[in-house]
């Protein structure tokens, strides 16, 4: 072989795959002209039924293919001390299927779409290592992955996310050509003006600031992920500790927008309020919040754009494997403590950096582009526990 001059080599395999994927629709028949049936009255009161167009057909859809390949490798070495796997990966689907809502004078809520390409490429690496041996053992692996995410063609310039209800009443993602799907749009803000209202910036210096002088704030996807896991073991004692982190993700703070909002509607709000907002007797311009009114207004807009970036001690546990070797009718026996979600290191002011309270499995394109979005989301709970393993 080839590499048998290579002694720090123990193994190397090379991978690489192609592959090719079709969905013909999002559901049975979906790309039809369909009727529903429709109960009516007639002249002489009886109850019947006909049939009306119930949905909006598509004659010119085209299959959704997605094409990906892999390519990567698994090393080891110095007689399996160190552990590498690499893989690179590029994820195109073509003519994207969705449901793309219409203008309400056609009769119908929505229509199957060929809408555009969207394109996942990055890579993934894993390490893994046995440092110390005998008695005391300590085995470590690490795990990497970034990925990019593009919108490469759209059949419109822009497609919206749906519009929330409370507190903006408006849209807070897009998809546009050139960016990853589901970006946050909307206004820069610019400090307070002389009553202690927000400002907003004139992006195209037009005089006024309206939908115009939105522009992308931040995305939704993280520029990388990855996570530690350590197991050490003496004798019959194991620690497992695995560490999980997340960097550059953006996050949008909607809470705030209903309990950091001086008092806009009247609903309770955070204590970071207190003291930090424009009042006439201290009229700063740069304060944190704005006067406390009803007239303040909400706008989509760089405030609740978020750096949810964090490092979580994802699970801990010690545990000890009782001696079972002279009994024939027990295989194992482990009693165990473990804590989850212990201690996250963050600067996410909301409750919880690891949260998406919108989006979904819908075939509604608004629906699916609503991403990132934290609208009073439960954090993770810290969970603490106690077992007992026993294998027969």
């Amino acid at each position: 072989s080839f590499l048998q001059p290579v002694n720090l080599i123990d193994d190397l395999k090379l991978r690489a795959s192609y592959g090719v994927t079709g969905n013909t629709a999002l559901s049975a028949y979906q790309s039809l002209d369909r009727f529903s049936s429709v109960r009516i009255v007639q002249g002489n009161n009886t109850d019947e039924v006909g049939y009306a167009p119930g949905s909006l057909g598509n004659p010119d859809l085209k299959w959704e293919t997605t094409t990906q390949i892999d390519v990567g490798f698994d090393l080891a070495m110095l007689e399996g001390k160190v552990e590498l796997t690499f893989d690179y990966y590029k994820k195109n689907t073509n003519n994207l299927l969705a449901s793309v809502p219409l203008p309400p004078s056609l009769g119908f809520g929505s229509s199957l779409k060929n809408i555009g390409e969207i394109q996942n490429k990055g890579i993934e690496v894993g390490v893994g290592s046995t440092i110390l041996f005998g008695d005391f053992r300590w085995n470590i692996m690490g795990q990497f992955s970034a990925n990019k995410n593009e919108v490469i063609e759209l059949a419109g310039d822009e497609i919206f996310g749906s519009s929330n209800s409370h507190p903006f009443n408006a849209t807070i993602n897009i998809a546009r050509e050139g960016e990853p799907l589901g970006v946050f749009y909307g206004l820069v803000e610019d400090g307070l003006d002389e009553d202690g209202f927000v400002q907003y910036v004139d992006m195209d210096d037009d005089g006024s600031v309206n939908a115009l002088d939105r522009v992308i704030l931040g995305s939704p996807y993280p520029d990388f992920v990855y996570g530690l896991n350590n197991t050490f073991s003496y004798r019959n004692f194991e620690l497992n500790v695995f560490f999980q982190g997340i960097q550059g993700r953006d996050v949008f703070w909607e809470t705030a927008g209903v309990h950091l909002n001086s008092f806009q509607r009247g609903m309770n709000q955070f204590t970071d309020l207190v003291g930090n907002y424009w009042t006439e007797e201290n009229p700063n311009p740069n304060a944190k919040y704005p006067k406390i009114s009803s007239s303040t207004t909400q706008q989509v807009s760089d405030r609740y754009v978020k750096d949810a970036s964090y490092l979580r001690m994802k699970l801990i546990k010690l545990a000890y494997n009782f001696p079972v070797a002279s009994l024939t009718w027990l295989n194992r026996a482990q009693i165990y403590v473990s804590g989850t979600n212990l201690f996250t290191s963050t600067k996410y002011p909301g409750l919880d950096p690891e949260v998406n309270t919108t989006g979904s499995g819908s075939s509604d394109i608004g629906s699916r582009l609503r991403v990132g979005i934290d609208e009073s989301s439960y954090p993770s709970a810290k969970v603490v526990s106690v077992g007992l393993n026993l294998t027969f």
